[in-house]
């Protein structure tokens, strides 16, 4: 196993801030009064949400965060976390747009998600992950 560069822990540590926003505006939609006080359209987004796309959204940030904990940990796990995330996020991307459109933050994050696992692919092919 060979020394990660220090853009390995930038990445890493970056991709686990967004994740973790991510986590906590899951957190922050499954509260009755938080939906309540966001502005109208949001709330019927979030309410008009099926299960699946719920547990999908849930899964795709919550995965992402694991997998970048496991990025900085350096366990080749992280590929795998990281993937299951990018497929949640694109079952999310599926049903926002057919929903609401493409909004720029869904492309975004879609965007990061697959950047996330590219350089976790990277990593674990130049030795960085044990």
């Amino acid at each position: 196993m060979t020394k990660p560069h220090f853009s390995f822990w930038f990445v890493a540590g970056l991709g686990l801030v967004w994740n973790l926003m991510g986590c906590l505006n899951f957190i922050t939609q499954m509260n009755a009064e938080a939906v309540a006080q966001m502005p109208e359209l949001y709330q019927l987004i979030i309410e008009a949400r099926p299960l699946w796309a719920t547990l999908a959204f849930g899964l795709a940030v919550f995965g992402g965060a694991v997998g970048c904990i496991l990025l900085l940990l350096r366990h080749r796990v992280a590929t795998v976390a990281l993937l299951v995330s990018l497929l949640s996020i694109g079952v999310t991307v599926i049903q926002t747009l057919s929903v609401v459109g493409l909004a720029p933050s869904t492309a975004l994050a879609l965007l990061v998600g697959a950047a996330l696992y590219w350089y976790s692919t990277i990593a674990a092919r130049t030795g960085w992950l044990r």
